[in-house]
């Protein structure tokens, strides 16, 4: 089942994405040519190891100060730990972006329902070469809409969308990462996730609430942390997405103090920020029209810089850019993608 939707996912979004260049100031390579099956077996060098030497690419988005040139940031610098590290190009703010909202919603109707009216009325007034799809994540992913200049067909989906009573955001956040991340890599383009979500970690399939084990054990450690499975679900996916490119972006429509969904709701801000996005968490139904708006307002400001790493970077390193233009605010958190 998500063999078969990955593959006619990516499918659909190749497509649109080829389609979003064709507006970009950087023109395609060409397709070339199917050949013909050789009598004998091709001979291949064979493959190098991963972290063997070759140079590698990283996408990070970023930020220009409050002020920006327009186009391209000038005289930008880049440095892999203390190696430098070449800037290849840049996509700016006027490149196509690829805007994917993935829908989380599980139980409460008030909230969902003043999230599908300001999200609606906000994606209205996106930049025309903003595509937005509509993705569903609880239980199984489903593609609700395709990448689309056109939002009405996004704002009748969104508008019909039922609630699953289960939460997906753990389950489902590897694989829309693993499945837009080729889109970065292949075409000229901007790419985001947008996850507007009220989840609550009792509310997932599987049991993230970690139990006391031995209730007539006083030392028994899962008394003394309580959060210690979502902790590990959180340091499994950073590990994941730590090696993708496409940032996330969380509006979580509900904070909650208990001591189970504060480790929860950080663990989505570590998630977010790890990949160079944000997350914001409403403390009130009145901070759900502002906060949606301005995630949207950041993920259109976003520029993607792609940077080529010298061979001699391996594992976890830390980016760093700078500018004569003024500070920038950039992700910062990279290891040699697989």
């Amino acid at each position: 089942m998500l063999r078969s939707l990955l593959l006619a996912l990516m499918c659909s979004l190749g497509t649109l994405a080829a389609g979003a260049a064709e507006h970009s100031s950087t023109e395609l390579p060409a397709k070339p040519p199917a050949s013909k099956q050789p009598a004998e077996k091709e001979k291949r060098p064979p493959k190098k190891a991963a972290g063997a030497g070759e140079a590698f690419r990283i996408y990070s988005p970023i930020w220009s100060p409050p002020s920006p040139p327009p186009g391209e940031v000038p005289d930008l610098v880049a440095h892999a730990g203390v190696a430098e590290a070449a800037v290849l190009a840049q996509r700016t703010d006027e490149a196509p972006l690829l805007l994917f909202v993935a829908i989380d919603f599980s139980d409460d109707l008030i909230l969902t329902e003043s999230a599908k009216e300001s999200l609606a009325s906000s994606i209205k007034g996106v930049k025309p070469n903003v595509y937005t799809s509509l993705l569903r994540i609880p239980e199984q992913p489903m593609v609700l809409v395709d990448p689309t200049q056109n939002r009405e067909p996004f704002i009748e989906g969104l508008r019909t969308l039922p609630m699953s009573g289960r939460a997906g955001f753990f389950e489902m956040v590897d694989v829309v990462s693993s499945v837009t991340e080729p889109l970065v890599r292949k075409y000229p383009v901007r790419v985001a996730v947008l996850y507007v979500t009220d989840s609550e970690i009792s509310r997932y399939r599987s049991d993230y609430t970690n139990p006391v084990i031995n209730s007539a054990d006083s030392r028994d450690l899962s008394r003394r942390f309580p959060d210690a499975l979502i902790r590990e679900k959180v340091n499994t996916l950073t590990s994941t997405l730590v090696r993708t490119s496409v940032p996330l972006f969380v509006v979580h429509l509900r904070y909650r103090s208990d001591t189970l969904n504060e480790a929860y709701q950080t663990g989505l801000r570590r998630l977010a920020e790890t990949t160079g996005g944000r997350a914001v968490f409403c403390r009130s139904i009145a901070d759900i029209p502002t906060s949606i708006a301005d995630m949207l307002n950041t993920i259109q400001a976003m520029k993607m810089v792609e940077v080529e790493v010298p061979g001699k970077v391996t594992g976890s390193f830390s980016l760093s850019l700078e500018s004569g233009a003024g500070p920038l605010q950039h992700r910062t958190l990279f290891q040699r993608p697989r």
